[in-house]
């Protein structure tokens, strides 16, 4: 066994939304185009009929599709919008039957798993765990930017997880916390809108180096940086690098993983987020569950210049399939 490639259709937000692309194109050009085999979708943006309630005609389809396109079901991805109420947080109850509806989902849909926003409360997934156990549904917490492995946030998780016993909870690592320099994407615009470029490569080796964003911001004001190398530094003022490492000590509780990526080159590198050393470390943790390609570059392209997602997603699968040594 190995390490498993998928895609979460949130790489292909853009050509959905337009309606360039339906739901079984996107399974297709998953399968068929970008090589991979596991099916990640976020369920109220990309629905199997009507969300979230599938009629038993859209589920025979969905499950039709799997089968002529080869595919499996990876991870569903659920939000429990605990702020959708104007002037007041979603109870403890509310949170706890939207958890519900999506784990039912799941099940009905055939996900094994569902992605759990790391905003999250913990009361909300250890009330669902009941559910969650008789749907045999995992709920994986997503370790995301600006959050790390080691944040307070995800260590209280891991001692519910403990007290707990179960094994329908975990983690999902979020690859943009390995992010270590601005996408090169961005670097490039920057120069074409005049940036200078010294000041540009101080600002990938500082934080590369480990330097705190903040100072870099400071000093760029020191120095009267203008607003272009302004904008590149103020990218990375939420970006948090936890050390790959550290997934040694969730090791138990990782069963997906979000490959995210920003800015895949040429030669099928990611230009600004280190895989190879987390990759090693998941391969010495003998971990052997999916990670989808989920693309979020589309916010590096401005005005009529669009993202060609698909082909995003078709290097970083080849730049998976290096990595897990297919």
């Amino acid at each position: 066994m190995s390490i498993k490639r998928g895609v979460s259709f949130y790489s292909y937000q853009q050509a959905y939304y337009k309606g360039i692309y339906n739901l079984e194109d996107l399974i297709r050009i998953t399968s068929q185009e970008a090589g991979a085999e596991g099916i990640e979708i976020v369920a109220e943006q990309t629905p199997v009929g009507s969300y979230p309630n599938p009629s038993d005609a859209d589920v025979d389809r969905w499950f039709g599709w799997m089968d002529k396109y080869k595919t499996k079901l990876a991870c569903m991805d659920s939000f429990i919008d605990y702020l959708m109420f104007k002037g007041r947080v979603c109870t403890l109850k509310e949170q706890v039957q939207m958890m519900e509806r999506d784990l039912r989902l799941a099940a009905k849909l055939g996900f094994p798993v569902i992605r759990v926003l790391c905003p999250v409360r913990k009361e909300v997934v250890e009330a669902s765990i009941p559910i969650a156990e008789y749907c045999n549904v995992r709920m994986g917490l997503e370790v995301h930017s600006p959050m790390m492995i080691h944040a307070r946030w995800i260590e209280e998780y891991v001692d519910m997880y403990e007290r707990s016993g179960s094994k329908h909870v975990g983690i999902i690592p979020d690859f943009g916390i390995f992010q270590k320099r601005p996408a090169r994407k961005m670097i490039q615009d920057a120069l074409k809108r005049g940036a200078d470029e010294k000041t540009l490569m101080y600002i990938s080796e500082a934080f590369e180096s480990g330097t705190d964003i903040n100072k870099i911001i400071q000093q760029l004001k020191q120095s009267n940086a203008g607003p272009n190398e302004m904008q590149v530094a103020m990218s990375l003022i939420r970006t948090r690098r936890s050390k790959p490492e550290d997934l040694k000590d969730i090791a138990k509780y990782i069963f997906h993983v979000h490959g995210k990526f920003y800015d895949m080159d040429e030669n099928c590198n990611e230009t600004c987020i280190d895989y190879e050393t987390p990759f090693k470390v998941l391969k010495e943790i003998g971990y052997e569950g999916y990670i989808s390609s989920e693309f979020e570059g589309q916010g590096l392209y401005k005005g009529e210049e669009e993202a060609d997602e698909l082909e995003q997603v078709k290097r970083h699968q080849v730049m998976l399939k290096r990595l897990i040594g297919e």
